[in-house]
């Protein structure tokens, strides 16, 4: 393996921003550091990281070099020294198992903040426009983000239950009942950004 491939193999994205004074929460959600964010828009998981705001993204290599305005090559041995990584040593087979084993579970785990967080912020969103957008008399023309405040809260607050409910379920066991919670949700956050007037995508 050469150096890029054995960093990505012992880093994640989340070591190397927590690492570089990131703070990343329960989430996976932090302010970038590419631009001058004031609401958390970066989400960071393990093999990659994306901001909603500026769209910065990639993997671990990538976010050291924008960090550290650093070409690739020099951020991999950047990486490399700050995790105390022997370059002209393979990682160990434990650290490929570890790397390979991105089972269902995880992944559905990972989609979960993702998905929390989104219906988060499309409810916090929404609960403005229901105030913001009400009609202040029986003869004003309803507006249409007050219409759709009204049709999606309640959906949008149920599916944000059900996320709320697997995320602690999942604290104590595995099962295919919770497993479903997060992929019902998932589709839920698929279909409403896609809905949504505007666009989700400019409240996150």
């Amino acid at each position: 393996m050469n150096l890029f491939q054995n960093v990505k193999y012992g880093v994640s994205c989340r070591e190397a921003a927590e690492r570089y004074g990131v703070s990343v929460n329960r989430q996976g959600k932090a302010l970038c550091p590419f631009h001058n964010d004031r609401h958390p828009s970066l989400y960071v998981a393990d093999n990659h990281y994306f901001c909603f705001a500026c769209g910065a993204h990639g993997d671990v290599i990538d976010f050291a070099a924008d960090f550290f305005d650093l070409p690739l090559y020099e951020a991999a041995q950047r990486l490399a020294a700050d995790f105390g990584m022997d370059t002209d040593r393979p990682p160990t087979k434990k650290i490929l198992e570890k790397r390979r084993q991105q089972t269902e579970a995880q992944q559905l785990t990972e989609n979960e903040r993702l998905c929390f967080s989104v219906l988060s912020d499309y409810a916090r969103v929404l609960r403005e426009w229901k105030l913001r957008y009400a009609p202040q008399s029986s003869d004003e023309t309803v507006h249409a983000r007050f219409t759709e405040a009204c049709h999606k809260l309640d959906e949008t607050e149920y599916y944000l239950d059900i996320l709320s409910v697997r995320r602690e379920f999942s604290r104590t066991c595995r099962s295919g009942a919770a497993a479903d919670g997060g992929r019902q949700a998932g589709q839920a956050a698929k279909k409403i950004r896609g809905n949504s007037q505007g666009g989700i995508g400019r409240w996150i």
